[in-house]
């Protein structure tokens, strides 16, 4: 009998044991906005499933936000919650860390059209009070020497990663379009103007969620699309400077009105957003 006791003790002792490792290997859901949070390949998928029911709130860019819910498909359907702001950031083009003299020249770009095309762009796109480069901003890579740009011009070729994902990048009446895909462009075209280079750029489709892979592996040579900047990513990666506010904010339902009319009645919600954005760090209370 006690040699029984001591073996089903012994059991119960690894599977709790078991319990409780498997326990620390997982996201603590008591901090979660909602009562689930489902990751999505892009946030376009995460407005998609809140149209169609499948999750409650979607919590996305602001940017896009605004633009999809004053559009024919879903200014019937969809709303932001009035008011509730999660986090204020900005966005920045993220390159491989070693590349400093390539962002160098995306930064000179940027600051180099700051009072033409840049602003242009941004009147296109409805987007002039979010913008943030002047004339004046700093290039804080001014004096990178490393080869990363030499490669790029030797190459003739830039591949620039991006997710669907309008106002920013999408494509309409057979036209691929965007406020960072025109920008992208107009950068591009300044370097090679400026520097006598005839640099192409290849926009590749890629998931959300492998960004950092397929930067880190060459796959791609910059993440042009949204990327809200972090100190985290400016330690694994090279960032430009900030070149657009924007903010995490969510989008209902406008049959739900009266259910999520704040944060605090989202906790028995489904909470849709894109896997890797700032929408899944908000929605896990990261």
């Amino acid at each position: 009998m006690k040699k029984t006791i001591k073996t089903v003790c012994s059991i119960l002792f690894v599977i709790c044991f078991l319990v409780s490792v498997t326990a620390c290997g997982k996201d603590d859901t008591s901090a979660y906005l909602g009562k689930e949070v489902l990751l999505l390949p892009s946030q376009l998928d995460a407005l998609v499933q809140l149209d169609a029911s499948s999750v409650d709130v979607a919590v996305i860019d602001s940017v896009m936000a605004n633009f999809y819910v004053n559009s024919a498909t879903y200014a019937d359907k969809l709303t932001l919650v009035d008011g509730l702001v999660f986090t204020e950031e900005t966005y920045a083009i993220a390159g491989r860390k070693g590349d400093r003299a390539l962002m160098s020249k995306i930064n000179e770009a940027l600051i180099g059209i700051a009072g033409s095309d840049y602003q242009t762009v941004g009147k296109t796109y409805n987007l002039t009070s979010e913008l943030l480069v002047t004339s004046s901003t700093a290039n804080p890579l001014a004096s990178a020497a490393d080869g990363s740009w030499n490669a790029v011009v030797s190459d003739g070729k830039l591949i620039i990663g991006y997710t669907v994902y309008a106002p920013i990048a999408y494509t309409e009446d057979g036209v691929f379009m965007g406020f960072d895909t025109d920008l992208a462009k107009a950068a591009v075209g300044y370097l090679n103007e400026r520097y006598n280079t005839s640099i192409q750029i290849e926009f590749q489709l890629i998931e959300w969620d492998s960004k950092e892979t397929l930067l880190s592996e060459g796959t791609i040579d910059l993440i042009w699309n949204g990327l809200t900047y972090t100190d985290e990513r400016a330690e694994a990666m090279c960032l430009s400077v900030p070149y657009m506010r924007n903010n995490q904010v969510a989008v209902i339902r406008k049959a739900d009105v009266s259910l999520y009319p704040d944060k605090a009645s989202m906790k028995t919600a489904i909470i849709g957003v894109e896997g890797g954005s700032a929408g899944e760090d908000v929605a896990k209370g990261q």
